[in-house]
């Protein structure tokens, strides 16, 4: 298996436990009587920790390499699992939980390891790989959680704790494989110009305020707000719209999430080449601002699947157009650092659209989020325009590097390129 197809594989196994586990966390805390704001601490512990930590993780990976980063966030991933599955008592579990987000730079570095290993055009179809997996972890996670709980020969008191240690079974297997299966691939070379820099912010203010690469940020993280709206409240609004209960909420986040992944794993890879990036990034924000705007007026189930579908399409053309475009804009010894500060904001952004989504729901109505979220992706589509527009960023761009362009090293091929 090349390297390539390693680091996905790993993101698979990773994503597999995150989900797993993700869904049975607020019921596990339920069971011993934790108050609500506890259960509320406990969910909002990884994605703050993981906010502070992007960043430095990323960085980490620029100077030190992606393989060790990768080995201490998938150890300290599975670890986490472990201790939740056999904790007891609230602050035992509150501490596992920010481990995990203090360590979770799988994703962020598995990014910048693409990039690594891939040809500056074949990034976005090599990312939109990573997406793929991303959504294929997220749409079976939860379904063998599920059964895992319902089915499981297992005493009945450790039915809700199983998902845990299965998680964290996933996370060692995913660390195993980094350590027996994964080479680095950052070069020595480019990784001692980090020098000094790897903790300080002073170099990642630099690389963000690259004219392309702080735009391609600030639309990576508006596309999240914007999506993060739907992913919040998707499941109240089938209830209130659609009288749908918990199955039919999971055949739809089913459905769009393997609409998504099938796009990033399949149909990116041949409209990259033909349109490019750029393009793609104002087609995917348009095809998601029509898709809510759509979706906030749906009574009907084939109105649901088609303004869903619609929704899943651009989310799909957009994430990996934002991150193939974002690595061939950016340095190559910065690759983590720039990744790391994407993940951290799009963190954030999804954090505030819960909030807020959730809000409009309860304050407006069921529509309130989507129409929201609808004007988030136009406001955004203005600055993916305008991103188009940059000479930095066309199609035939040669790749940057510390020193300036260069030329493209050989890397591995992309299955299927």
């Amino acid at each position: 298996m090349s390297p390539l197809g390693v680091v996905i594989t790993i993101v698979l196994v990773d994503l597999l436990g995150f989900s797993v586990v993700m869904p049975l966390l607020a019921p596990f805390a339920k069971e011993y009587r934790f108050s609500d704001w506890q259960i509320g601490l406990l969910l909002s512990a990884f994605p703050m920790c993981q906010l502070v930590a992007g960043p430095v993780l990323g960085r980490l990976s620029d100077r030190y390499g992606r393989r060790p980063v990768l080995v201490v966030s998938q150890a300290g991933t599975a670890l986490s699992f472990l201790i939740l599955g056999l904790a007891r008592d609230f602050p035992t579990m509150l501490l596992a939980r920010m481990l995990d987000g203090a360590s979770g730079g799988n994703i962020l570095v598995a990014q910048a390891y693409v990039a690594d290993v891939t040809k500056p055009e074949d990034r976005a179809r090599g990312l939109g790989l990573i997406g793929m997996a991303f959504g294929v972890g997220f749409v079976l996670g939860p379904l063998l959680g599920g059964l895992l709980v319902a089915y499981a020969p297992v005493p009945a008191e450790w039915r809700l704790r199983l998902p845990f240690l299965v998680g964290a079974a996933f996370s060692a297997l995913a660390f195993v494989l980094v350590l027996t299966r994964l080479p680095e691939s950052l070069p020595a070379d480019v990784r001692a110009r980090q020098g000094a820099r790897v903790v300080t912010w002073h170099g990642l203010v630099e690389t963000v305020t690259h004219p392309v690469v702080g735009l391609l940020v600030l639309i990576g993280s508006l596309a999240v707000l914007a999506f993060g709206a739907l992913e919040g409240t998707y499941s109240l609004f089938l209830r209130e719209r659609m009288g749908w209960g918990a199955g039919g909420a999971a055949f739809a986040f089913s459905f769009l999430g393997l609409i998504s992944a099938a796009v990033q794993g399949g149909l990116i890879r041949r409209l990259v080449p033909r349109f490019g990036e750029p393009r793609l990034i104002v087609a995917g924000v348009a095809t998601l601002a029509v898709g809510l705007a759509v979706l906030s007026g749906v009574v009907h189930t084939p109105a649901l699947l088609g303004a869903t579908l619609v929704v899943a399409v651009g989310q799909g053309l957009l994430s990996p157009s934002v991150s193939g475009l974002l690595s061939r804009v950016t340095p190559a010894g910065e690759q983590g650092a720039v990744f790391g500060t994407l993940s951290s904001a799009q963190t954030l952004a999804r954090m505030v659209s819960y909030s807020v989504a959730n809000l409009a729901f309860a304050r407006v109505g069921p529509s309130a989020p989507f129409l929201g979220a609808a004007a988030v992706a136009v406001a955004t589509l203005g600055l993916a325009v305008v991103v188009a527009r940059r000479p930095e960023a066309r199609v035939d761009a040669p790749a940057s590097t510390p020193d300036g362009p260069a030329a493209v090293a050989p890397s591995e091929s992309l299955p299927g390129a």
